[in-house]
């Protein structure tokens, strides 16, 4: 289980100090490192591009959690490590940041996955993308393809 340190510099503010706009100290993309940008802005242009569901708050809560694993490039994932983010690292992030699970997780995930799937992205060591997406239908509430019932688009934590 990875643990969530934040330089003081990373944290809002809530009082003092120069003026920030509540969106810009709440937006955990000033948190990623530049490559995780880098990834962040090619799946959310991939996913516009072909219609897939991706909430950029929740794109940037999933690659930070994963960084947070310094253990474990971005790009290496397994079914464990999907599992673990989605229940444990994700909540543990946004905890800390004093923030909820942003909504459509899973499915954003799920976007993520077939992203680095299909641009030959996975590292070596990562599980196949079917076994990568079993997480995310078993308890991530997204189904077979891809798509979130209405009912279930909350992170599950969140509910």
């Amino acid at each position: 289980m990875s643990t969530f340190t934040l330089s003081r510099a990373a944290r809002p503010r809530t009082s003092g100090g120069p003026r920030v706009s509540r969106r810009h100290s709440d937006d955990p993309i000033h948190l990623l490192t530049v490559p995780a940008r880098q990834l962040r802005l090619e799946v959310m242009l991939w996913a516009f591009r072909l219609g897939l569901p991706v909430e950029a708050d929740a794109l940037s809560c999933v690659l930070l959690a994963k960084q947070a694993d310094v253990d474990d490039p971005l790009t290496l994932w397994t079914a464990d490590s999907v599992r673990r983010l989605l229940w444990v690292d994700i909540v543990a992030l946004c905890t800390t940041l004093e923030r909820r699970p942003p909504e459509r997780v899973a499915a954003t995930m799920w976007t993520l996955l077939s992203f680095l799937d299909g641009a030959g992205r996975l590292a070596d060591g990562s599980d196949r993308l079917e076994q990568l997406r079993e997480p995310l239908i078993d308890s991530g509430g997204v189904g077979r393809r891809g798509r979130v019932a209405v009912s279930r688009q909350r992170h599950p934590a969140a509910r």
